[in-house]
Parts: C-alpha cells; sequence; structure tokens
C-alpha cells in the first residue's frame, strides 16, 4: 500500500482570506461550508490535492522547507508572474533569464513561498 497526498497545508492568521487569494490563483473556489472566521478552510480542486488553510497564532519567521510550484496553464509564465502579483502576490526572488529559463519566486499575503515555472 501506498500514501497519496491528501492537502498541502498552509498556517497562516486568517485562513478565509488566504484561502480567497488561493482561490484566484488556482481558478476554485472556497468550499461552501467555509465562512470568515472558520479556524481551518479548504479549497479541493477536483483530481488535485486539497489546498488546507489553517488558522496558527504565530507569525512565520524563516523560508518554507516544502513549496508549491505552479506551471501556468493558459498563458506564458511572465503573464502568470504579472497576474499573481496583481492578486496580492510579492515577488520575492526572480530567478527567470533573458532566454525564458528560470522561474520566479513569489510569496502570498501570508508570507508562504510559491514558485512559478514556465
Amino acid at each position: 500500500m501506498v500514501s497519496f497526498i491528501r492537502n498541502v497545508s498552509f498556517d497562516c492568521a486568517d485562513p478565509y482570506a488566504l484561502a480567497l487569494f488561493w482561490s484566484d490563483v488556482v481558478g476554485h473556489p472556497v468550499h461552501p461550508e467555509c465562512a470568515p472566521g472558520d479556524e481551518e478552510v479548504v479549497i479541493e480542486p477536483p483530481g488535485g490535492p486539497r489546498l488546507f488553510f489553517q488558522a496558527v497564532p504565530e507569525e512565520k519567521t524563516v523560508k518554507n522547507r516544502v513549496h508549491v510550484c505552479l506551471q501556468p496553464g493558459d498563458r506564458d509564465r511572465d503573464a502568470e508572474v504579472d497576474r499573481l502579483l496583481g492578486l496580492g502576490a510579492t515577488m520575492m526572488d526572480d530567478r527567470r533569464s533573458p532566454d525564458g529559463a528560470g522561474w520566479a519566486v513569489l510569496r502570498d499575503p501570508a508570507g508562504n513561498e510559491f514558485c512559478v515555472t514556465r
């Protein structure tokens, strides 16, 4: 028997607000039973692991040891980076090169790092 990935979990101060950001990122709604003020909030994309947001009292202080890497489905990497910055992400490290290789490391509104690849 093997295991499968059930959740990608995000610790944060406001699970619902962070879930709304990620809902826009992945194009899937926050679960209808979740509401502002909930300690746990979920997004369930079809065919993929759930995105699970949980309230924690402490703030993020160090680099993530595990992170999400996104590959745009319907636009190029640079256009997706621009879209995500418009949603509220911030640039942490731009590792894109002029020849089109590389990736961008962004932070979500709670400070969690994630990458956008080509």
